[in-house]
């Protein structure tokens, strides 16, 4: 993952970073297919046992979910590199809730503690609310998977320079321990984030990504960051 920042003149830079992203997915994909290709192969040989045909039918299905998940987030590269995000004022706070509240079963592992900004109106972004949440969600997965068990996942919002700035990290997580599905997902996200006129940033070790979204009313408050829920941290 590398860090970039949406600019004028950038199209050129896109359709060779969405090559780049294309590339490394492909890659990806054969080591799922070569196990799922010995796995049914196995199959095919007689005398196999009834204990060992149960054990490669769980391989092959496990490397087709995979397949799947792979699939499925080339499919999402292409829309957010494609299609148009139709971006409207979108409260922050409910992006936020609803991607913490759908996180998938890592991220429920993990405690998650998430800090805004105390202000005295609802922060409002100009966003794409479907790209948004799925942005943030995919984040979360990622970060999740490449945290030490026991660790904390932090959530903090900035405001600054004209936009909210999401940034979420683990002191202990690290980009070597993330998969190529989640790998696949901050790809996704970039996209996601750039088709919104936001910026996103990568740093690898400690794991940090910063997704920033265009403030609505583009006021800034001018207040430090503080926790504003007194029960934000979830058991997960």
């Amino acid at each position: 993952m590398k860090s970039h920042a949406q600019l004028p003149g950038m199209e050129c830079d896109l359709k060779a970073r969405l090559c780049e992203d294309f590339a490394f997915t492909l890659h990806a994909m054969a080591q799922p297919l070569t196990v799922l290709r010995g796995a049914l192969g196995a199959l095919s040989l007689q005398g196999a046992s009834a204990s060992d045909a149960n054990r490669y039918v769980e391989l092959s299905n496990a490397q087709v979910e995979r397949l799947c998940s792979l699939m499925s987030g080339m499919s999402m590269l292409l829309d957010g590199h494609q299609t148009e995000a139709i971006c409207a004022p979108t409260k922050l706070e409910e992006l936020i809730a609803a991607a913490t509240e759908t996180g998938d079963g890592d991220l429920r592992r993990f405690s998650l503690r998430i800090s805004v900004p105390k202000v005295d109106h609802t922060i409002q972004i100009l966003a794409d609310p479907a790209r948004a949440e799925d942005a943030i969600g995919a984040v979360l997965a990622a970060i999740s998977t490449a945290s030490t068990h026991g660790d904390e996942i932090y959530l903090t919002v900035e405001l600054r320079d004209g936009f909210a700035d999401v940034i979420v990290h683990a002191m202990r997580a690290n980009e070597a321990k993330l998969t190529s599905i989640d790998r696949l997902r901050l790809m996704v996200a970039e996209a996601s984030v750039r088709s919104q006129r936001g910026v996103f940033e990568f740093s690898p070790d400690p794991l940090r990504v910063s997704l920033k979204f265009p403030l609505h009313d583009q006021e800034e408050p001018g207040h430090e960051s503080h926790d504003r829920y007194s029960a934000v941290d979830r058991a997960r």
